[in-house]
């Protein structure tokens, strides 16, 4: 029977995360924005990198400690644990805009006023030239008019879209618009556009007594269709995702229509209302795609008054971009309010004004995203670490492999990758700092049916852990040890662990790092490890392909993973390996990792030959010294040739074979020992 990877994870898989916000933080997801915990892995959700991307796990936990409330100008707030990292450009002077702004992932405790909060601008662009209308029906009801089969995505129906976000409803079979009666112009474009886009006459009815008019479409398929769409009730407001996506230029519409209705163009500045906190997050983004940076506010519920949420243009620059979309002539040459935020092409840069400091005891979430490992909360961007693309790797193999659970053990040390074992539904054993491999070689040695898996750091397994590596290597027992790779001790502050280069300085450190920096693969070959494998942390299924070929491998098996840490490591970044600033001569932005067997290169060893083991060695080894610009992932080094540690105790000792000491009777049926241990001690005793 197929294992599935939900039967690997355990209770404790989600909780631990490393940094969380509070329940009912909004996240910007595909179709629209939603608390954290109504997130589902599966779902899409927006990225620093401004696109969206697949969440993989949705992690909680209970959380008693210190909590930071980061205020950001024009977005508001967020509140997140204090050690959860944000995307953050540090201010240069106090009190004067940045030149520059250099994008660094900042523990929320330590990000400072003045600082600017780092918020993409969605870049995704999906145009829509048509919406087919996917409807069920009546057969009996002859009366409702059937609707065309498509409707062109234009102005025009981006117009009575809009106009339904501020004005209408759905009420049993009709879809209302309800107007001032001032507003007779607006009633007679819904009716026209009604008319036009899908072939049903509209009736106004004017209620003098109210003040108002409505505008009534009466068909059932129609209302049900727009109520799908776009949500039914002020409350429930909402823009269709795929309308978010469209070019930018063409929800000008959208937004026009809906200003008609619930938003103003004052003499200085606009303003739009809405008690749906959803709508107000997506016009806010549709806003900033078109250039424009609004300031969101929340107005308290009071009387009959329901909490309302407000965007507010108020800089000049916004003012008139936003009064050319709305087609009006009003300029602002000046405006006397505060400078307008930082907005480029990508991103826009909101300094921080407060960040506060409470305590706090209950439960705190936290997103696991493929590729980007960050989403975006209404007010900041927000990362989380990639222990969690090492573990889903690791998770994927072993259920690809359909490895019995029961038989495998996972071992750790002390670090970051400690935790490795709480999550996965197997035995497992959190050892001492740097002694992961010598637990896992008495656990296999003791039991070599077993499948055992070392998981530890950089700092664990090449630092106070080294001898045990290199003696590990020379035995060679049938097992596997996968190494979290960041540079940094991510546990104990960030200091330089043996891995990071000689002069390199990450934020952590105050002088570049004095040491000169260990070669993990090098190392493992001058070891005689008989499987050598990089990975990195974001390309998680090229890691699951080395980590199941690292476990079936015979022999020792050593997977050296390159792991970004967020918090402490601001060189080797996610955005270093993807290539930022690393171009090529036509401009283009060239990734620092590359696959060896895209290559052709091949580091397996066929027949066991000292020549051939000769030659896939000095193959090897230049290869470990690429690093930087061009890094290598995959197998360096694989040979089976070589026979392991427990073949080698067999052929000493036959009988451990076919009875291991895991097997062997150690005690009488009345559970005493077979061995007199108390004579044994009396006899070395020293009297």
């Amino acid at each position: 029977m197929a294992l599935k990877l939900s039967e690997l994870k355990t209770e404790a898989h989600n909780d631990w995360c490393p940094g969380c916000v509070l329940p009912g933080t909004l996240i910007h997801a595909n179709p629209s924005a939603k608390a954290i915990e109504e997130v589902v892995a599966g779902e899409r959700v927006l990225g620093s990198d401004g696109a969206y991307h697949r969440v993989t796990e949705v992690m909680n936990h209970n959380h008693v400690g210190p909590m930071n409330r980061l205020t950001v100008k024009c977005f508001g707030e967020v509140t997140l644990t204090d050690e959860h990292p944000v995307l953050i450009a540090r201010r240069e002077r106090r009190k004067h805009v940045n030149e520059e702004f250099n994008h660094e992932w900042v523990e929320a405790a330590k990000v400072r006023p003045g600082d600017y909060a780092v918020y993409p601008i969605p870049n995704e662009v999906r145009d829509m030239e048509v919406l087919r209308l996917s409807y069920r029906k009546k057969r009996k009801d002859t009366r409702i008019r059937e609707l065309p089969e498509s409707v062109p995505v234009n102005e025009d129906f981006l117009k009575l879209a809009g106009h339904y976000l501020a004005e209408g409803y759905v009420h049993r079979r009709s879809l209302i618009f309800t107007f001032n009666l001032k507003e007779r112009h607006l009633a007679e474009d819904v009716a026209g556009l009604s008319k036009k886009l899908f072939g049903l006459r509209a009736r106004i009815v004017e209620r003098p007594e109210k003040g108002s008019m409505d505008v009534h479409v009466n068909s059932s398929y129609l209302a049900e269709l727009f109520e799908e769409w776009f949500g039914n009730g002020a409350e429930n407001k909402r823009v269709p995702h795929d309308l978010m996506l469209l070019p930018p230029e063409k929800q000008r519409s959208l937004i026009r229509a809906a200003w008609m209705g619930d938003g103003y163009l004052g003499r200085k500045k606009a303003g739009y209302k809405t008690i749906s906190p959803m709508l107000a997050e997506q016009l806010k983004l549709l806003l900033v795609r078109n250039g424009i940076v609004p300031t969101v506010t929340v107005s308290a519920a009071s009387g009959i008054h329901e909490t309302s949420y407000n965007l507010q243009v108020v800089s000049a620059r916004d003012y008139n971009r936003l009064s050319e979309i709305l087609g009006s002539t009003r300029r602002v040459v000046k405006h006397g309010g505060k400078p307008p935020m930082i907005i480029t092409d990508r991103y826009l840069y909101l300094p921080v004004r407060k960040n506060e400091i409470f305590d706090y005891s209950g439960p705190v979430y936290n997103l696991e995203v493929e590729g980007v490992n960050s989403y975006v909360t209404p007010s900041a961007t927000l990362h989380n670490c990639g222990d969690f693309g090492i573990l889903n790797a690791v998770q994927m193999a072993l259920a690809e492999m359909n490895i019995d659970p029961s038989n495998t053990v996972i071992v750790s040390g002390i670090g970051c990758s400690g935790k490795v074992p709480h999550f996965v539904r197997t035995y497992g054993v959190h050892t001492l700092h740097g002694r992961s491999l010598p637990f896992a070689t008495g656990i296999k040695l003791a039991n070599p049916k077993l499948e055992v898996i070392a998981a530890g750091g950089d700092g664990d397994g090449m630092g106070i852990g080294a001898g045990h590596f290199v003696n590990s290597g020379r035995r060679n027992v049938d097992m596997a040890y996968i190494v979290f790779d960041n540079g940094v001790y991510g546990l104990t502050k960030g200091q330089a662990s043996p891995t990071l280069k000689l002069g390199v300085k990450t934020k952590s450190l105050p002088k570049p790092n004095i040491n000169q920096g260990i070669n993990p693969i090098l190392l493992a070959l001058a070891a005689g490890y008989t499987f050598i494998a990089r990975g990195y942390a974001y390309d998680v299924r090229h890691l699951k392909d080395l980590i199941r070929r690292a476990i079936q491998h015979k022999g020792f098996a050593f997977v050296d993973v390159l792991q970004p840490c967020p918090t402490y490591n601001d060189v080797t970044t996610k955005e270093y390996w993807a290539g930022e600033g690393h171009l090529d001569i036509e401009g283009k932005v060239v990734p620092r990792t590359y696959k060896l067997e895209e290559g052709g290169y091949d580091g397996v060893v066929h027949t066991g030959s000292d020549e051939e083991v000769a030659e896939k060695i000095q193959q090897a080894v230049p290869k470990s010294f690429e690093f930087g610009d061009r890094t290598p992932l995959g197998v360096f080094y694989q040979n089976e040739h070589i026979p392991t540690y427990e073949e080698r105790l067999t052929a000493r000792m036959p009988s451990y074979g076919s009875n291991p000491p895991a097997l062997q009777e150690i005690a009488h049926a009345d559970g005493t020992p077979l061995t007199n241990v108390q004579k044994m001690l009396d006899e070395i005793r020293v009297t």
